[in-house]
């Protein structure tokens, strides 16, 4: 709960305090489906993106070898695409 709630508390506080940064949020429509899509995905990949990335990784785990470069790559992309 702290740190769902601190992270537009803080953004909010870094805004009022910086004098320029402007605080924004999506709809709360789309946080909600967004926060089903990142769960479906966890279920999906049997994990989190950082489980597998610390934990695979530091067991050698192929899967999560693999799951860290699709989910590295994929994020590259669409960075790039978005703001390239």
């Amino acid at each position: 709960i702290a740190f769902t709630v601190g992270l537009p508390v803080g953004a909010v506080l870094v805004a009022l305090l910086s004098d320029g940064i402007p605080a924004t949020f999506p709809a709360p429509g789309l946080l909600i489906v967004a926060g089903l899509i990142v769960g479906f995905g966890t279920r999906l990949g049997s994990g989190c993106t950082s489980g597998h990335g610390v934990g695979g990784i530091a067991r050698l785990s192929v899967r999560s070898i693999t799951a860290t470069a699709v989910f590295l790559t994929v994020g590259i992309v669409t960075a790039t695409m978005v703001h390239g």
